[in-house]
């Protein structure tokens, strides 16, 4: 789904109230959900407000206007449904806060892999985003930082959660445009260029990357091993006297 027009429209929540009637068919709510699981099923997450309206069972997409306003509209509430996935653990400590954060994120991502391309469409200002971001900075209080720095602790973690789910996404479409499902299939399309790149022998590092059968084994890069990459990084500038844990023990 892409914004409506050239120029956005303004944030659902002040400018367009829910219609305080609705029909057994339609409500904002009902409109939301279809939207969502309507995205969840394309590879890509695309969807237009026709096959939305078709899902919800009528036959103009109109009618949606009236409960979700625009476009735009609908991308704001399907955004900020996914916001209200992400939990942050309260009372342990900025660090614990940060990885429930990042956890949560990921875990939203992984589910609704959509989300993480209309991020960066709209600005996060609906109740589920409000409400993540003023618990993320009640739990960096304590740290003294200042307000630049306080945001850009959350915006680290949040931009290792949305980048990874824009990844997820962009080889989710790519897989179900080049018909590679399983990582197997993947392995064996791209292994006659391998052997060209060897036989060439300008690469020789790379080579040797290539040809170790370990060289998954373990994941080097973990969405939750650079999480805590991330963290200690973080944790070098918040200079406070809370060390880092165990995530294995959490």
């Amino acid at each position: 789904m892409t914004p409506s027009g050239d120029r956005p429209s303004g944030l659902i929540w002040f400018d367009h109230p829910e219609p305080s009637a609705t029909t057994e068919q339609l409500s904002r709510d009902r409109i939301v959900t279809a939207a969502m699981a309507l995205a969840d099923s394309e590879p890509g997450g695309d969807i237009t407000m026709r096959a939305v309206a078709a899902r919800v069972g009528v036959r103009s997409p109109m009618a949606l206007y009236r409960y979700v306003g625009s476009k735009d509209g609908l991308t704001d509430l399907m955004l900020d449904q996914v916001y209200g996935l992400i939990t942050i653990p309260g009372g342990h400590g900025w660090r614990h806060a940060l990885r429930g954060l990042g956890r949560s994120g990921w875990d939203a991502m992984q589910h609704h892999p959509w989300a993480a391309r209309l991020a960066y469409s709209r600005p996060p200002l609906g109740p589920s985003a409000l409400n993540l971001y003023d618990t993320a900075l009640g739990e960096l209080d304590a740290l003294g930082l200042d307000a630049s720095t306080r945001m850009g602790f959350i915006n680290t973690v949040l931009g290792h959660v949305l980048g990874s789910g824009l990844a997820l996404l962009e080889e989710r479409t790519m897989r179900a445009r080049v018909g590679l499902p399983t990582d197997a299939d993947l392995d064996k399309a791209v292994t006659p260029y391998l052997e060209r790149i060897a036989v060439a022998g300008r690469h020789p590092h790379f080579t040797r990357w290539a040809g170790d059968p370990r060289r998954h084994t373990p994941q080097p890069q973990s969405f939750e091993q650079i999480l805590e990459w991330l963290l200690d990084g973080l944790q070098t500038i918040a200079g406070d006297s809370e060390t880092a844990e165990n995530p294995s023990q959490e």
